[in-house]
């Protein structure tokens, strides 16, 4: 097939088009040809592939893999899975990457339990990078009690 060709010739560019253009092939099996390719980009299509097939999962796996960390994260998030981002996370302070971590606080943001993020940075000693997660689920926090107090007031 055509998506045969642009991995022989390692276009990956032209590969992802296609991908994006046309459905009428086997998406699983192409995945998992790629993520053993010596091409990084090959491997991100893979990843790309495997979420789009929700692979959720594998798909953020193949990117920590591969140090691809903004597509770790979007994957995360776009899963909507509270444990996956949170492993994410986890994973991140594993790896000593403070910044990915404070980077997934706010990419997961609607998906992270609170009481989670405050116990994970204070054992790790960084509260310095949670600290603005927090402000802003403070501000959350105080505005939902803010209506409701307006609410009752009425």
């Amino acid at each position: 097939s055509l998506n045969n060709l642009f991995i022989i010739e390692e276009d990956y560019q032209a590969l992802r088009t296609s991908i994006d253009a046309y459905d009428n092939f086997d998406n699983i099996s192409l995945a998992q040809r790629l993520e053993k390719h010596e091409l990084i980009e090959f491997r991100r299509i893979a990843a790309y592939l495997f979420k789009g097939n929700n692979r959720w999962k594998q798909s953020v796996e193949l990117c920590k893999k591969d140090r691809l960390y903004k597509d770790a994260m979007q994957y995360a998030s776009e899963s909507k899975d509270t444990e996956l981002a949170e492993e994410l996370l986890q994973w991140f302070l594993q790896e000593g990457k403070q910044e990915c971590f404070g980077a997934c606080l706010f990419t997961c943001y609607d998906l992270l339990r609170p009481d989670v993020v405050l116990e994970t940075a204070w054992r790790h000693n960084i509260m310095d990078f949670a600290m603005p997660y927090f402000i802003q689920v403070m501000k959350e926090y105080l505005s939902k009690v803010d209506k409701l107090d307006a609410s009752e007031s009425l």
